[in-house]
């Protein structure tokens, strides 16, 4: 009987891991917010390239390309599908490691797991790029460095296959002011390849964070480790800094003699205008490197466990166990959503100076920040891990979904990012209604006929996803009403 106790009780004790990293109650927490909110989110996004992206190569540009093959280039059909193709590759990748994710974290039912390799403890501290991070920040490195290799991956391979796609930030930053303000002028090496280098540097960056958050040599856990909010201001810096760095190469490149012959550049010489942006340009340069320099003295003392007042509010409104779990919840998928807008728009229309970088920077930027508040707040000083303890430690919930049997804890998180979605969706709805409204007034005059199925599938695939969105309300609403 003891040694079976002794068992059960190891069980108990077991730790979750994903992709091998050691998770705590809350990590394990987070993990399960995020795959919930890929697993809702990532096929509204495949709907879109496959019905609208995919069915327009196929049914318009694939059909004009074959009627009149001599009007166009010979690599066109490549150019117009290529992309879409890369972008729906992506999607589907997300999508499994969400999947992934999921069904581990909601099958983990306190049995140890074998994981191949040594797994990453609770303890480390590694050195990323000069900061002491903690286990958790190594997580947010991790995951962030996964998304940045496939973001950078499908821009790198999409200007790859279409060099002049777009006019975005990348392109932007190789155009520089010439004879009036309203004029720029570049080079066509330069506006082909300072990009691509610009994207290999970032890609370079998240692969070496992916290996040194996994494999680097760990330190004394006794440092102290670099503050959350610290890192995320090093991360912006670091990639301004970047841009930057590639605008002044720019300007040294077109408008010095020396450095233009060297590199077979057109030599253009210098005026008020160029004078005015590199003067510019060198002091947010100079900005960056001050704040990558502050990011390295924000320092906080590793207690592994921290002492926190147990009331909770959020603009003078006390948050409950439940109700914290519900802003984070929306706040996570708000700030992704939005995060995820800002820079397709950003990397793909907004350049510098252009009204669309300007209007998204000044309205988008002070949304972002607003949902990364409540983020901080609950997850500073182990708030988070506290707040799900309680939850563990209230009445006992269990309610079965799709097949997975529920803790009230993981009720609570499906239940929480289920309502935020609800709102999510039913924007989507109305706006799809809205494209639908227009498309059928332009009707007679519109060469676009496959959006005739393609806008009654998306609005059909958003109502499924709104049914199991409010099946998942209804299966888990009663875990709140559960006290202690």
């Amino acid at each position: 009987m003891e040694v079976k106790e002794k068992q059960k009780s190891d069980l108990n004790n077991s730790r979750m891991t994903l992709f091998r990293f050691e998770l705590n109650r809350s990590q394990t927490s987070l993990f399960l917010i995020l795959s919930f909110m890929g697993i809702f989110m990532l096929p509204f996004n495949l709907a879109g390239d496959i019905f609208l992206n995919l069915f327009q190569f196929l049914f318009h540009i694939l059909p004009a390309y074959l009627s009149e093959p001599y009007h166009y280039h010979e690599d066109y059909l490549i150019y117009n599908f290529f992309p879409i193709l890369i972008r729906i590759i992506i999607s589907i990748i997300f999508l499994i490691l969400s999947i992934h994710a999921l069904r581990k974290i909601l099958r983990h039912k306190n049995v140890k797991h074998k994981v191949k390799g040594k797994t990453i403890h609770q303890e480390r501290i590694v050195n990323w790029l000069g900061l002491k991070i903690s286990h958790g920040q190594s997580l947010f490195i991790f995951s962030a460095s996964l998304a940045g290799i496939f973001f950078t991956v499908q821009h790198f391979l999409e200007y790859l296959l279409y060099p002049f796609f777009g006019f975005g930030l990348l392109e932007s930053i190789c155009w520089i002011p010439n004879g009036f303000p309203s004029q720029s002028t570049t080079d066509v090496n330069l506006a082909q390849n300072v990009p691509l280098a610009i994207t290999a540097i970032f890609f370079l960056l998240c692969l070496y964070s992916l290996f040194i958050v996994r494999r680097g040599k760990p330190l004394n856990p006794s440092k102290k480790i670099t503050k959350n909010y610290s890192i995320l201001v090093f991360i912006v810096s670091i990639v301004v800094f970047v841009l930057l760095s590639a605008r002044i190469f720019c300007h040294l490149a077109l408008f010095n003699y020396e450095i233009s012959s060297l590199l077979g550049i057109s030599y253009n010489a210098p005026n008020p205008y160029q004078n005015e942006d590199f003067t510019i340009t060198i002091s947010f340069l100079c900005i960056c490197l001050a704040l990558m320099i502050t990011s390295f003295f924000l320092k906080e003392k590793n207690y592994k466990e921290m002492k926190t007042s147990d009331e909770l509010s959020w603009l003078q409104v006390k948050l409950t166990p439940h109700r914290t779990i519900i802003l984070l919840s929306s706040a996570l998928l708000y700030i992704i959503f939005f995060t995820h807008y800002y820079l397709t728009m950003i990397f793909l229309y907004g350049g510098v100076g252009s009204f669309y970088f300007n209007f998204y920077y000044i309205i988008l930027i002070p949304i972002i920040l607003f949902c990364y508040y409540p983020i901080g707040k609950i997850l500073k000083n182990n708030r988070f891990y506290n707040i799900i303890k309680n939850i563990d430690n209230s009445r006992e919930f269990k309610t079965n979904w799709f097949k997975f049997d529920l803790t009230k804890t993981n009720s609570v998180i499906l239940l929480s990012v289920s309502s935020g979605l609800v709102g999510l969706y039913i924007y989507q709805l109305l706006l799809m209604n809205l494209y639908g409204q227009s498309f059928l007034q332009d009707l007679p005059y519109s060469l676009s006929l496959y959006l005739l199925f393609s806008f009654p599938a998306m609005t059909v695939i958003i109502c499924l996803i709104l049914v199991v969105i409010v099946y998942t309300i209804k299966k888990t609403l009663p875990s709140i009403k559960f006290s202690k």
